[in-house]
């Protein structure tokens, strides 16, 4: 078995036996003035909260406050759904541009198709009496056939579909460039100074994972990153020792390894503790497969994870 994590903060508000020892009677005064007036503001705040909380708003936040706790994870949620949507969207628009090219060409293409099988058949027949016949009738169809052989219209709309869509793919490689810039792409390991720079910098999506050498649990997630961020340019993939970076732990509050956090524009969105949400079976935590993790990932909003078929 893996060894425990234990990452216990420190209180600053621990009883101390006599803060006042050691000073003049002018000084234990001032102290224990400024002494009362915090304890009075932090007495205040604190029945501020109880309020809030019996009222249940203790969630809320006030205009000028960005959201926190559970009601920041709801307007994330919400993005999150508003974003699949619209990358949604786009996917159905291509796809019935794609169907239109494709339309048109079978038009094309039925059209050459009955008119090749009309010349044969006149080829095979007396061209005076072929044609007299029905003079009428082969005016209509050869005006039919004009309209459709009239292909300008689609011509330039087949063209302007293809412009757009070589547009669309010029645009997704710079952002692939970009994000490649950013050090997307890859599992990177960082250290507790570069945190803050990488997780509140230029990249919208960030996941990091905090993990120890020692654990086991910490190399399979390890293992299943690498195959991930490769594959999902949008998100930044980063690992951190958790051992060697104790201020973001204990402000992060991570208690148990692995973990892994999500960060959009460097606010913490969602986390990933152990494997609890990975597991196909409860009673084999540790047997799951990579569409797991990218499942998790998708739900976040990180990255855009396309379910598998049954084909």
């Amino acid at each position: 078995g893996g060894k425990a994590a234990k990452f216990v903060a420190a209180n600053p508000l621990g009883p101390m036996a006599d803060p006042f020892a050691g000073m003049d009677d002018d000084s234990k005064e001032y102290h224990k003035e400024m002494s009362k007036n915090v304890n009075e503001r932090i007495q205040k705040s604190m029945d501020e909260l109880q309020q809030k909380h019996a009222a249940g708003t203790n969630e809320v936040d006030d205009p000028d406050r960005a959201p926190t706790g559970a009601a920041y994870r709801e307007v994330n949620r919400i993005e999150a759904e508003r974003t699949r949507a619209q990358r949604s969207g786009v996917a159905a628009a291509e796809q019935r541009r794609v169907e239109e090219v494709e339309r048109v060409k079978g038009l094309r293409e039925r059209v050459r198709r009955e008119m090749l099988d009309k010349e044969n058949e006149e080829n095979g027949t007396d061209g005076d009496n072929g044609r007299g016949n029905d003079a009428d009738g082969d005016s209509s169809d050869d005006d039919e056939y004009d309209d459709l052989l009239d292909d300008d219209e689609a011509t330039a709309e087949i063209e302007a579909i293809r412009a757009r869509r070589m547009a669309e793919l010029r645009a997704a490689q710079m952002q692939q460039a970009a994000h490649r810039a950013l050090g997307h792409g890859e599992l990177r390991t960082i250290a507790q100074d570069d945190f803050l720079p990488e997780c509140a910098g230029s990249s919208e999506w960030v996941a990091v994972h905090f993990y120890h050498d020692e654990f086991e649990r910490c190399k399979i997630m390890d293992h299943h990153l690498k195959l991930v961020a490769p594959l999902h340019l949008s998100c930044k993939f980063l690992r951190v020792d958790a051992e060697r970076a104790p201020f973001f732990v204990t402000k992060l509050q991570i208690r148990t390894l692995p973990a892994l956090l999500v960060f959009r524009n460097g606010k913490a969105v969602d986390r990933l503790t152990g494997f609890e949400k990975l597991a196909i079976d409860p009673n084999e935590p540790d047997k799951w497969h990579t569409g797991r993790l990218r499942e998790w990932l998708g739900g976040t909003g990180a990255i855009e994870d396309t379910p598998p078929t049954d084909e």
